[in-house]
């Protein structure tokens, strides 16, 4: 069999079962894609007494001898993730390499029989993530999404605070990821060059369009043709919190407008971008990125790892922010003024306004960070052994993702869209609508692309 063909043999349909793993057994655990976020999914998936780590995988030797080194026990290395969805010790695969791959070894995970956690965001372009969703349901997999912020006990409080009505109404919302580079000299203009050994560069590109070894292509979030910038890396995270927080998933119109405007160099997607999506219930969502100026919508000035960035919901109550690093609710301030006092224009004209005094209209709140990441892995072994939706299902993090590629969409056709959510299409746009789903190099397929 040709290494890249299309893996669904009856041997390895048949081996698909969807039975529980029993509560006594070692769990089978295989990392596929071992660059950073990778490792960082390993570190917790070992912690996990019932898990058993027994495949490591990448295109790129050096990373999974990385990986390995991080291990108690030993694993089998692999560069092809299609000898992994052969092994029948193997009961979960998690799915952490770039971007485009996510799709494709997820789907054919399901079919193998595997449960599969994937990192988000979950595909490159809309009819992916269906497809995802639509595998899991029809395998009966547990599929949970790398949105590890629904196991924060700070943002689980905070969202309930929310849904509770502490900050009333809420018909704007913003997140954002603000940060500062010093140089505009990005990744340059590096020339094509050999292949680095120990990297099997076909296999890196996959479904994605053939193109010569270039260094600056392995950043791949800076590139259409594997990812869609910081608003397919980031904002799935910050998104996915209104969504849960305010109880919609579903967008009905879109816009955006930035571009490549800072660095000059190779790159696709934009440095510098705002969207901006219309929600049922008269509902207002914003994102911008910037990478020239770090100071936040909150009035933080940037001065962290991350620069600036975070989630704030404005209701007619209150004010919520939230980040990883804790939340807190601002009181939205009622004016009052004495009975006995200066004219509203002497007032006005003091600018402080003689008389007046403001209260309250919720209380106010606030609390650190929570452990986010390794309760999600444990969210997951669970649901392995209950078979329940875990909390970060592939439907959930299919909407948090589709919301962002529509808004690249936005950006790339320069129109303002309306989003029929049932049907995952635009309503006014067949320019858009190609962009919904691409073709994939052959001989690599995806059925019902």
């Amino acid at each position: 069999m040709n290494r890249r063909t299309f893996l669904a043999t009856p041997a390895v349909a048949a081996a698909a079962a969807t039975e529980a793993v029993a509560a006594n057994d070692k769990i089978g655990v295989a990392l596929i894609g071992c660059g950073g976020m990778g490792r960082s999914d390993l570190a917790d998936f070992q912690k996990q007494p019932e898990v058993e780590i027994r495949a490591l995988c990448d295109v790129y030797r050096p990373n999974a001898e990385t990986a390995a080194k991080m291990l108690t026990g030993k694993a089998d290395l692999y560069n092809d993730y299609r000898r992994i969805l052969e092994r029948k010790d193997v009961d979960a695969v998690v799915v952490a390499t770039p971007d485009h791959w996510h799709p494709l070894i997820a789907i054919q995970a399901c079919e193998a029989g595997k449960d599969v956690y994937v990192e988000k965001p979950i595909s490159h372009n809309v009819r992916e993530g269906r497809l995802m969703v639509e595998a899991a349901r029809r395998h009966k997999r547990v599929m949970q999404v790398g949105i590890q912020q629904r196991s924060g006990a700070h943002f689980q409080r905070a969202v309930a605070a929310v849904k509770e009505g502490r900050i009333g109404k809420v018909h704007f919302a913003q997140c954002w990821n603000h940060g500062f580079s010093a140089s505009n000299k990005g990744m340059g203009h590096p020339e094509d060059a050999p292949v680095p050994e120990g990297l099997d560069w076909d296999l890196w590109l996959g479904p994605a369009p053939k193109i010569p070894y270039n260094p600056a292509r392995r950043n791949f979030r800076a590139f259409w043709d594997y990812a869609g910038g910081e608003l397919t890396n980031w904002c799935v995270h910050l998104i996915d919190i209104v969504h849960w927080a305010l109880e919609v998933d579903t967008p009905l119109t879109v816009t955006s407008s930035g571009g490549k405007w800072f660095y000059d160099d190779c790159r696709d997607c934009a440095d510098t971008q705002e969207v901006i999506w219309e929600y049922p219930g008269n509902l207002l969502v914003r994102y911008s990125t910037l990478v020239h100026n770090s100071f936040g919508p909150n009035g933080h000035p940037g001065n962290k790892s991350f620069g600036s960035y975070g989630i704030m919901l404005q209701g007619t109550k209150g004010t919520l922010f939230i980040d990883r690093a804790g939340y807190e609710i601002i009181p939205q301030m009622e004016m009052h003024s004495e009975k006995v006092t200066q004219g509203s224009r002497e007032a006005y004209d003091d600018l402080n306004g003689l008389g007046q005094f403001f209260t309250g209209l919720t209380m106010a709140e606030r609390a650190t960070t929570s452990f986010q990441h390794q309760p999600h892995v444990r969210n997951f072994v669970d649901c392995l052994k209950s078979r329940e939706k875990p909390v970060g299902d592939i439907e959930i993090g299919h909407h948090s993702t589709a919301t962002c590629l529509i808004g690249n969409i936005a950006l790339r056709t320069g129109e303002k869209l309306q989003w029929d959510g049932a049907k995952e299409q635009f309503k006014n746009s067949a320019k858009a609508n190609e962009m919904l789903r691409r073709e994939y190099r052959k001989p690599w397929t995806l059925a019902g692309l």
